[in-house]
């Protein structure tokens, strides 16, 4: 951060005025959010704590006296008001509504400039004086923003195109680009002079781009133009991250309502989220394990509990605080006060989050904050890949490409299925996967390499990220990817092949668009009863046909290996839990069983029972003490009536399966002895969790 003389002298009285930071608390927060009246209301607040909850919200200018009198802790929500990092509606909807009737680029003004440097300083200034005015004692954590994001959620729109921004634009460029002349062949344009240059709208690159059979050629300057606007989005956030920081030392400071990465928005994980100590992402797409991976160690993550679904079985509530514990999540906000307090007591609602609290508390207070021992697999997460598929997906959409909205993203959006399928894969294979991003790739590469590194539908990727893998691949690594990789580069300039196609032994593959068959996330092919086919036109060395297609690719490098698994795996979420589904799920698990086995990569334990589903997590947790916890759970949150089902006939005997012989106690203090065999009792809601003692 770069700070003038005075302003150091200011943020440094500050924190005298605030006073010493509290460190990270040792108990699970239990947050019940309140709206400013609620929050204001001493009767009210007497009755949060007896519901079960520790803390409560209070917004910029809110008085913390009434909380703490309650015996409360706070969190500051929002200290710079909404309007910057979150438009309202009333802001941006006029704006989206415009655009889609006059189609004038020119009037993408954002009502307030990301970059303008008054509107910044405000905010900073706002930021920390809302922090001093509450001080320290009682502080959970500062949420900067709540749903933040350069457009409004990930709604895709091409803001903002003021003088300002431009200017700054083109500077972007000019520190890429050595000259015009090199930029325009890049672009495919003919610009005569940098004051002239402007990225073509997503409009004018879709007119030029998409009315070709093959794919598109040359999205480069519109996928610059977004780049550049998620620095420009994370660089403000990390700013305000910065200077509150310097005020409250220690106290988690970030995001909540944190959206998934899109195309538009401003949601670049692997550059927004690492200046962050504090997220809540909405669990879509991946989102939350994607976070929980590039947030700095120590950071606070918390999650969001609404009212459970209708056929939720009556302890619901509790499998979701199992597994908020077996990823060492350290708070629930529990959205609202008036669905859980009543004008006489506690909402049916109230009384099943009080219940699983309750039952829970012993395990949450445990793991909260605890680090996951991650398996030695990665998953590549690549930001031009998220870009370079809303285009594909949005190919047939026309001019009403305005209107895929983030809750239609969630449902239609081939990055975001890739990255939760792939997920849940692995973690029903009993495994727990690291991202990490690709412009850090070739770095960590060469640090503590994984066995096995699984590129997701990643259709887009640098030519260094590349010739990284390459020599990893020949010192012994394993590649595991899907379909349609590396076809573009970082900045999406089509390749004539695939980048990685030489390593898996790809001898020809079509660019046709007809012939690449996943689209917004589902298949336009199915293979039998098995998984389906994700790309036509593919011919390789060695590899598995289903009749004349190929669907298996791989090939052996010295001591390593490379496999292209030409199915649509971004189909698995829907199908992991849909009996309709099983063949296919099974066939994807089988396959990757194969490979990881290949690379020598084990689950860290078996588990066996009679009536057991596929859908069995297991995390290895390091907790704040130092202690190893092995924590199981049914990961089966999207079909509640699964859970109620497998629970009919209450806990089950199962045994337990360690690699190598322990000793093992549950958090609830039961001895489970020595050995490798544990046979035991596993409830379906709470899940099941252990320490191995003498570690």
């Amino acid at each position: 951060m770069n700070v003038t003389p005075l302003r150091s002298l200011l943020l440094a009285a500050l924190v005298v005025a605030v006073g010493p930071a509290q460190s990270r608390p040792s108990r699970f927060h239990r947050v019940l959010w309140l709206d400013g009246m609620q929050v204001a209301d001493p009767a009210l607040l007497a009755r949060v704590q007896p519901a079960g909850f520790t803390a409560v919200n209070l917004g910029a200018g809110g008085d913390p006296a009434p909380v703490r009198a309650a015996g409360l802790q706070f969190y500051l929500d929002q200290p710079i008001g909404k309007g910057l990092l979150e438009l309202r509606d009333a802001q941006w909807q006029p704006l989206a509504a415009a655009y889609e009737t006059d189609r004038d680029v020119t009037a993408l003004l954002r009502p307030a400039c990301l970059r303008d440097p008054g509107v910044v300083a405000e905010a900073s200034r706002r930021a920390v004086a809302a922090l001093t005015a509450v001080g320290s004692d009682g502080l959970c954590f500062v949420a900067l923003a709540d749903e933040a994001s350069s457009t409004r959620h990930n709604n895709p729109l091409d803001v903002c195109q003021c003088a300002g921004c431009a200017a700054d634009f083109r500077t972007f460029l000019q520190g890429r680009y050595r000259s015009v002349d090199a930029l325009n062949a890049a672009w495919g344009t003919s610009h005569a002079g940098w004051e002239v240059v402007a990225a073509p709208s997503t409009d004018a690159i879709r007119r030029r781009e998409l009315g070709d059979a093959l794919l598109p050629a040359n999205l480069t300057p519109w996928a610059e133009r977004l780049e550049f606007v998620d620095g420009q989005f994370a660089a403000l956030v990390a700013r305000l991250v910065a200077d509150l920081q310097v005020v409250a030392p220690g106290v988690p400071i970030g995001l909540t309502g944190l959206q998934v990465p899109g195309a538009f928005g401003g949601h670049d994980y692997a550059r927004l989220v690492p200046a962050m100590t504090l997220a809540e992402p909405y669990d879509v797409g991946g989102a939350r394990e994607l976070a929980h991976s590039l947030l700095p160690a120590g950071a606070l993550r918390a999650i969001t509990i609404g009212a459970p679904p209708p056929d939720a079985p009556p302890r619901f509530l509790e499998a979701v605080l199992a597994d908020a514990a077996a990823h060492g999540v350290g708070g629930a906000v529990v959205w609202n006060g008036s669905a859980v307090l009543s004008a006489t007591g506690v909402t049916p609602f109230g009384e099943a989050v009080q219940r699983a609290f309750a039952r829970q508390q012993p395990v949450l207070d445990a793991c909260a904050g605890a680090a996951i021992e991650p398996s030695p697999v990665w998953l590549v997460e690549s930001q031009a890949s998220v870009r370079a598929w809303w285009m594909l997906d949005s190919a047939r959409d026309g001019k009403t490409w305005v209107r895929r909205l983030a809750s239609y993203e969630a449902g239609h959006s081939t990055s975001q299925a890739a990255r939760r399928s792939w997920l849940r894969l692995l973690q029903d294979l009993g495994l727990q996967p690291r991202f990490v991003g690709e412009t850090a790739l070739p770095e960590l590469l060469l640090q503590r390499p994984p066995r096995c590194l699984i590129l997701p539908a990643t259709v887009a990727l640098s030519d260094r990220a590349c010739q990284a893998i390459f020599t990893w691949v020949r010192n012994g690594g394993t590649l595991l990817a899907d379909h349609d990789t590396a076809l573009y580069d970082e900045r999406l300039r089509r390749r004539d092949s695939g980048g990685l196609d030489p390593l898996f032994g790809i001898t020809a593959r079509s660019l046709r668009q007809v012939d690449h068959l996943v689209r917004e996330g589902n298949a336009t092919n199915s293979k039998g009863s098995g998984a389906a086919l994700a790309e036509t036109g593919l011919q390789a060395r060695l590899s598995e046909r289903d009749g004349d297609r190929v669907v298996f690719v791989e090939q052996r490098h010295d001591r390593g290996r490379a496999v292209f698994l030409n199915l649509a795996v971004c189909t698995y979420d829907r199908q992991r839990l849909d009996p309709a589904a099983a063949g296919a799920a099974r066939d994807l698990r089988q396959r990757v069983r194969q490979v990881l086995g290949g690379a020598g990569i084990e689950p860290p334990c078996d588990v066996r029972g009679e009536g057991l589903p596929t859908c069995l997590e297991r995390v290895v947790l390091r907790l704040r003490d130092g202690r190893r916890v092995l924590a199981i759970r049914v990961h089966a949150l999207d079909r509640p009536g699964l859970l109620g089902q497998l629970a009919v006939d209450g806990p089950r005997r199962v045994t337990v399966t360690l690699p190598a012989a322990g000793r093992l106690r549950s958090l609830a203090g039961q001895e489970l002895g020595d050995g490798t065999t544990f046979p035991t009792t596993f409830d379906v809601f709470a899940g099941w969790f252990a320490e191995e003692v003498g570690r």
